[in-house]
């Protein structure tokens, strides 16, 4: 892709009309919908993340688009964005572009669905972020997601981004907003239990073992390690659905177990806090989610 640094003068205060108008624009048109916005600051730098719709039903398409601004009058080069979501939303084909003045769709963005990301990037003067006298430049990356049958009902799901650029990297893959499905109507609720999880140590198999009910629900278990895909696995008649998770490293940890829903069943969560020890280790750490109560189950 050519450069797109893009030179405009603005007049006074256009700036701050901009910053008010995505948000706006993302709520027109969509009935129904509750968009979302957060505006977070790091350094010089500053990230405006809007969300179309935070509360879709199963079928709906979302867009999620994060703005970049500076504070500053050093200018930024933005050379990669991860945008992160739930792994139950499939991305759109063709959705994922950068917006600077026009719109330049991404060709071949990396799609990740067991860790749940799409990745861009560019050459390292494509996209410029600056604001000073005379010239201001706020790149925008947008991805637009449909939401799966497989998404957790009544839960808070996170969204977030990462990104690369000419003054260091910004990890932020838990920011937000994040996104709630409602409960459909003519289906049934569910629930996950996610057993405590004991004795985990870096290199050792350790067995996560999820109870879905109504036991004989069907479909499937994802486990996940944060963002991190573990093993899926098919509920059995009993309610159950395990899955061998071998750490690689230690330190604090959340695994989640994510229930697919089938049928007129919809689908739930639940998280456990661990503690992973280093290899080797005689003691054995338990798990910090069974001292606290984990976070119990939710729809």
């Amino acid at each position: 892709m050519t450069s797109r640094e893009t030179t405009r003068a603005i007049a006074a205060g256009a700036a701050a009309t901009v910053a008010m108008s995505a948000f706006a624009l993302l709520g027109a048109g969509v009935a129904d919908a509750a968009p979302a916005t957060i505006t977070w600051d790091s350094g010089s730098s500053r990230y405006i993340r809007d969300i179309s719709n935070t509360t879709p039903a199963v079928g709906d398409t979302i867009t999620v688009k994060t703005r970049f601004e500076r504070t500053s009058w050093v200018d930024e080069y933005i050379y990669n964005v991860k945008d992160r979501h739930h792994s139950c939303l499939t991305y759109v084909p063709g959705s994922a572009k950068m917006s600077g003045g026009s719109d330049y769709p991404v060709e071949n963005p990396e799609v990740n669905a067991d860790e749940a990301y799409v990745r861009a990037s560019w050459g390292s003067t494509d996209w410029v972020v600056r604001s000073r006298p005379g010239f201001w430049d706020a790149p925008t990356f947008s991805v637009s997601y449909k939401v799966g049958a497989n998404c957790p009902r009544g839960t808070a799901l996170t969204t977030g981004m990462d990104y690369g650029g000419s003054l260091g990297s910004g990890n932020f893959g838990d920011k937000g907003p994040s996104i709630t499905i409602g409960t459909n109507p003519g289906t049934t609720d569910s629930t996950t239990t996610l057993n405590p999880v004991t004795g985990a140590t870096v290199g050792k198999a350790t067995t996560l073992t999820a109870k879905v009910n109504p036991a004989n629900a069907g479909g499937t278990v994802t486990f996940k390690d944060g963002g991190t895909f573990i093993g899926a696995a098919q509920v059995g008649s009993d309610g159950t659905a395990t899955a061998a998770w071998t750490p690689a490293t230690a330190g604090e940890r959340t695994v989640t177990a994510y229930y697919s829903g089938k049928d007129t069943v919809d689908a739930s969560s639940d998280q456990k806090a661990v503690t992973v020890a280093p290899a080797g280790s005689t003691g054995g750490t338990g798990s910090l989610g069974s001292l606290l109560g984990g976070f119990g189950s939710s729809k």
